[in-house]
């Protein structure tokens, strides 16, 4: 199906009748779109299309995929810092193992996306990826010392990494084309993370914490699978040249404070399984209190449109700088477990609304064939300043503790105002997009 509009606006990018839509409606504000431009054409599908067989395949299958990859990071996070901890790794180098992996994207995302973008098809790169994965892993499950770990997590990140960004790109074309809920279908991730991040502690009574990484390699099968059995994406004839006129300053700056704002779990991810397993909680009670927040960052997705249609795509980013603010800020003190259940909600704004502020920022400004590209250098920029905010966290939680939160409000902090003055900035028109890509 082809979008036709005009005007200065992310036209061609049609996102249906999703939790995203509201956002992307609202961005018109954002984008001062010209009088003559129609928001309702230019966001809405026919809701017959939602109802189409291939729309419902679609939307089952990237919601099958969605869950199947997440289990993987549902286990990851929480728990691979575990792994290493119980492998010997003192905290500075699982610090730097974990940067490690994140440090790769630098190389791998736009490399990957690039070559997704040229040559075409999103769900043939996201197979590769998926394989290549599950066969990298095993080399992190069979290294032994320091310098092989963090080689087994540098070749998985490689591949890993770019999942993210292609998957985003291919869901978000896909809805808009087919006038499916991205929210509700991107949930499953969710669920799934939240629903591995209590198996896994509950499956850490039972076995050792040096067989967390066969756990995590386990994940990778289903993965494999569910990559496998995605519907083709059906793409324009790839693009010679890239359209370079959503790189703007509004886009840069953005890009930025969604990284901030992200690179401010670094501690978390890396060190409050430990730092909670440390003050005596059990490996459940870890699990629980991951799965907490993923439960109130799962309803977010669900609701979010519902209630907040009009607000522009940067305040959700505003309002979740704030709150992630509040929630590092607590996190610096070892608060009674009464306190800190509660606490982990705040990462439905932290977290939830961050991610859909910058996709719905992302879905309204990126071009057709420069969206896994576009996707790649959020992803990039998220994961350099994620890889050096891991590397503090490390030096800072093996120096301070808990206090290393404090950093992390830093960075939230910066979030919100390099926001703030994105949001001060004159719009640059866009030019005519005519076309939906899939």
């Amino acid at each position: 199906m082809e979008s036709k509009s005009s005007g200065a606006t992310g036209a061609g990018v049609d996102l249906s009748d999703m939790s995203l839509n509201a956002l992307a409606k609202a961005d018109r504000n954002d984008m001062k779109e010209s009088s003559h431009a129609n928001p309702q054409k230019i966001l809405m599908l026919s809701p017959a299309l939602a109802k189409s067989n291939d729309s419902k395949t679609f939307a089952r299958r990237l919601a099958l995929f969605y869950a199947a990859l997440f289990v993987g990071f549902g286990l990851h996070q929480p728990f691979f810092p575990i792994w290493l901890k119980a492998k010997g790794l003192d905290d500075g180098q699982i610090g730097i193992v974990l940067a490690g992996g994140l440090l790769i994207r630098l190389v791998a995302t736009p490399a990957v996306t690039f070559l997704a973008d040229r040559g075409g098809v999103l769900s043939t790169a996201i197979v590769m990826c998926a394989s290549a994965t599950m066969v990298a892993f095993v080399g992190v499950g069979i290294a032994e010392g320091f310098a092989m770990i963090l080689i087994g997590v540098v070749i998985t990140g490689f591949v890993w990494s770019p999942m993210v960004p292609l998957s985003d790109a291919y869901g978000l074309a896909g809805v808009a084309r087919r006038g499916l809920d991205y929210g509700r279908i991107r949930v499953w991730g969710s669920v799934a993370f939240m629903a591995t991040n209590v198996a896994g502690g509950v499956l850490l009574i039972f076995i050792a914490p040096t067989h967390i990484v066969w756990m995590i390699l386990a994940s990778f099968v289903p993965l494999v699978i569910a990559s496998a059995m995605l519907v083709p994406d059906r793409r324009e004839t790839p693009r010679s040249s890239e359209d370079p006129s959503y790189f703007n300053a509004r886009f840069v700056l953005v890009t930025a404070a969604a990284a901030f704002l992200q690179s401010s779990h670094a501690v978390y991810y890396g060190f409050a399984s430990i730092h909670w397993g440390s003050l005596g909680y059990s490996g459940a009670t870890v699990g629980l209190l991951w799965a907490i927040a993923v439960l109130s960052e799962i309803a977010v997705f669900w609701i979010a449109g519902r209630y907040t249609a009009n607000w522009r795509p940067t305040s959700y980013l505003l309002i979740g700088g704030a709150a992630g603010s509040l929630r590092w800020l607590l996190m610096a003190f070892d608060l009674p477990l009464a306190v800190l259940f509660p606490m982990q909600l705040l990462h439905a704004f932290g977290f939830g609304l961050v991610h859909l502020g910058t996709m719905a920022y992302l879905a309204a400004r990126l071009p057709p064939h420069a969206r896994a590209s576009g996707q790649g250098t959020v992803s990039v920029a998220a994961g350099s300043t994620t890889a050096v905010a891991t590397l503090i966290a490390g030096y800072l939680y093996a120096r301070v503790g808990a206090t290393a939160y404090l950093a992390m409000a830093g960075l939230t902090i910066a979030g919100v105002l390099v926001t703030t003055y994105a949001r001060s900035l004159p719009i640059q028109p866009q030019p005519q997009r005519d076309e939906v890509g899939g």
